[in-house]
């Protein structure tokens, strides 16, 4: 054998072709997943580059937050308008067909539909891109701001994270059923966005509370894990899954964000002492892109090296993103909630499609 074969025969040994599929998730898939954002960031670089792509949103606080599409758009979720429709592809924005309002974030099921998560609506809604459909499924739901965010289960079903509700609700998209779980929240605003953990757990971001939960979809738990966050209201806007695991929470009036463990149930506080931000999201280099709610500025956290750096570009400020989306080709789309424009982060190649669209990075 050649010292050329013998080489690449090496390589080929040590970083082997993972074959994903974003509707595998949970402990038995993790690793794979791991091992593919691994070597992504091993070989990616993100460009500083900050563009406001073509289209006009509503503004005025019309959508919240958004779920990325299995041919690559963006889904963004009616709050009190109806939804839109980016497509990288073609720098386009449309609106799809019968959505109404009511809404704030969604996720991804498993049949390619989006579930937009009851905020103030007393039922759900569910699009199908496929058929640019919009269906009314079962079941009734508090309204009055119950639930803001929601997770997608390794089994396929919706977790709903209470948010002014005392419980959560979860959603069965294949027998269309709606249940309460076991487990009674604090009400009162308390957690705003949810992270599927490494082990199938649900990590709820501690909002107007000083302590976290975690739920079991397996033995139907809920568990309030180690660690005390500051006593203040509006904490945290939701969570980003590191590589290694951990969970990055946002700052939106704390003053510094926290990391949790889950493996050791500690929690730290990073070197990012920032606050104003609503939503976050894993960029292919390993590092973590904070969108910015209130700052005219982004921040960048590097989890490995424990430092924030502010990147390229002005944004426009008082209230304009809510949440932001990893595109198929690894930019950051930040969805407009105030503003009447997006903008677009990086540039220079994504993570494996199966990451971007699976449920531990297909959020807000």
């Amino acid at each position: 054998m050649s010292l050329l074969r013998l080489i690449t025969f090496r390589q080929q040994q040590e970083a082997p072709v993972l074959e994903l599929d974003w509707t595998q998730i949970g402990p038995t898939y993790w690793p794979d997943y791991q091992t593919s954002i691994n070597q992504t960031i091993a070989t990616r670089t993100v460009a500083d580059t900050l563009i406001t792509p073509s289209g006009v949103y509503p503004g005025g606080a019309a959508l919240a937050g958004g779920v990325l599409l299995p041919d690559g758009r963006v889904f963004c979720i009616p709050r009190t308008s109806t939804a839109r429709i980016y497509d990288p592809g073609t720098d386009t924005v449309s609106t799809p067909s019968g959505t109404s309002s009511g809404f704030y974030n969604g996720v991804l099921l498993f049949d390619g539909r989006v579930f937009c998560v009851p905020q103030n609506a007393t039922s759900g809604q569910i699009y199908d891109p496929n058929t640019d459909t919009t269906t009314v499924p079962t079941g009734t739901y508090p309204g009055s701001d119950a639930f803001r965010s929601a997770v997608l289960l390794p089994d396929g079903r919706v977790f709903c994270v209470p948010f002014n509700s005392t419980t959560a609700r979860i959603y069965d998209p294949v027998t269309d059923t709606l249940t309460t779980p076991s487990g009674t929240y604090p009400g009162g605003l308390a957690f705003l966005g949810g992270v599927l953990l490494p082990d199938g757990r649900v990590f709820c971001v501690p909002y107007n509370t000083t302590t976290a939960r975690i739920y079991d979809p397996v033995t139907d738990t809920l568990t309030t894990p180690s660690g005390t966050y500051q006593s203040i209201t509006a904490n945290y806007t939701g969570g980003v899954l590191l590589p290694d695991g951990r969970v990055f929470c946002v700052p939106y009036n704390a003053s510094a964000a926290v990391i949790y463990d889950p493996i050791t149930d500690t929690l730290t506080t990073a070197n990012f002492n920032f606050n104003g931000f609503f939503g976050g999201v894993l960029l292919p280099n390993g590092k973590v892109f904070v969108i910015p709610y209130r700052p005219t500025a982004a921040r960048i956290y590097d989890p490995v090296a424990n430092t924030t750096t502010t990147p390229s570009g002005t944004y426009p400020g008082g209230s304009a993103f809510l949440g932001g989306i990893i595109l198929l080709d690894g930019r950051v789309f930040c969805v407009p909630f105030s503003s009447t424009t997006a903008r677009i982060y990086g540039g220079g190649g994504g993570f494996d499609q199966n990451v971007s669209l699976s449920s531990y990075y297909n959020k807000y």
